[in-house]
């Protein structure tokens, strides 16, 4: 919460400006929207969400001299697309199982990416670069949500992991475009796709319980079932004995963190953003920590059949 704290007054604005335009929505959608907006609210939901997202704009001020004008305008523009790409990842992942939910879902989704590009075509001309480099950033997440389920994703490729929130990167472009430095971008995507992967990790671990039925897009799972002897099925009970018996959780730290040390060697790399990639790692790292004492004291207890027993009946 710190960093969300530090950026609390304009949150407030950026946040208010989105909710009102999208008030001006046909009004299904637009109440749809605004509910969608309330829940990724990081003043109202404790800290919760993608927060790169809209924070980027502002970390990447110090070093483009960004009017904060600029930076609001990128930050709305990226709650947009954030909240579009949302939609999109439930839609495709059957979260919204009735037909008219996923029709109100994608129309609004279209929406959000006029809404998107309203706001940076106040500084980025259609015939800007941006726009090819936007591209580009959309067909790698295109290319990752399409392949995702063909094979098991790899946790130590950083790159790969990031590619599902590869259209963040253009709050980063945009501004280094806009201060004249297009020389910087290259170390620039290169520092927040490594923020996204350890992004990322977290957030496998977070829904590895949702991803069984379908593991293979989730870099938890891939670190689990690469330690299983062969043939063993991918159940509950194979990853929870992963956790408690084979320090999964602290080798999908161990990850996170040399994603911290490679972005922290990035030249220009937004302090703020290594501290978030940081912030990120250091959860998992604690979780992992957790999962050690409580597997020593049970352990001390009764032995590792009652940590089955627990693990059974969780």
């Amino acid at each position: 919460m710190r960093e969300i704290e530090a950026y609390r007054e304009e949150l407030e604005i950026v946040f208010r400006e989105a909710s009102e335009e999208m008030a001006e929505l046909p009004a299904a959608l637009g109440e749809r929207g605004q509910a969608l907006l309330a829940l990724s609210h990081p003043l109202r939901n404790g800290g919760r969400g993608n927060r790169i997202s809209y924070l980027l704009p502002y970390w990447m001020q110090d070093q483009t001299r960004s009017p904060i004008e600029l930076c609001r305008d990128l930050a709305v523009g990226n709650i947009y697309a954030m909240l579009r790409y949302f939609l999109l990842d439930d839609a495709m992942d059957g979260k919204e199982r009735r037909p008219e939910g996923i029709r109100g879902a994608l129309a609004l989704g279209q929406l959000l990416e006029e809404l998107f590009r309203r706001r940076y075509l106040r500084h980025f001309p259609a015939d800007s670069m941006l726009w090819e480099r936007y591209r580009r950033y959309v067909g790698e997440w295109a290319s990752a949500v399409d392949t995702e389920m063909a094979n098991p994703i790899d946790p130590n490729d950083f790159g790969q992991l990031a590619r599902k929130a590869a259209p963040v990167k253009i709050g980063a472009s945009g501004l280094l475009l806009h201060a004249g430095m297009p020389d910087r971008i290259p170390d620039a995507e290169r520092a927040v796709d490594l923020a996204l992967a350890a992004l990322q990790l977290s957030d496998d671990w977070a829904d590895w319980r949702d991803d069984l039925p379908d593991p293979n897009g989730n870099a938890f799972l891939s670190i689990v079932s690469s330690g299983l002897p062969p043939f063993t099925v991918l159940d509950e009970r194979a990853v929870r004995t992963a956790i408690y018996h084979h320090h999964a959780a602290d080798r999908l730290a161990d990850m996170a963190e040399r994603c911290v040390e490679q972005l922290k060697q990035v030249p220009y790399a937004p302090d703020r953003l290594a501290a978030f990639a940081a912030a990120v790692a250091q959860g998992i790292r604690r979780e992992a920590r957790h999962i050690e004492e409580s597997r020593v004291s049970l352990a001390a207890e009764g032995g590792f059949s009652q940590l089955l027993s627990k693990m059974r009946r969780s």
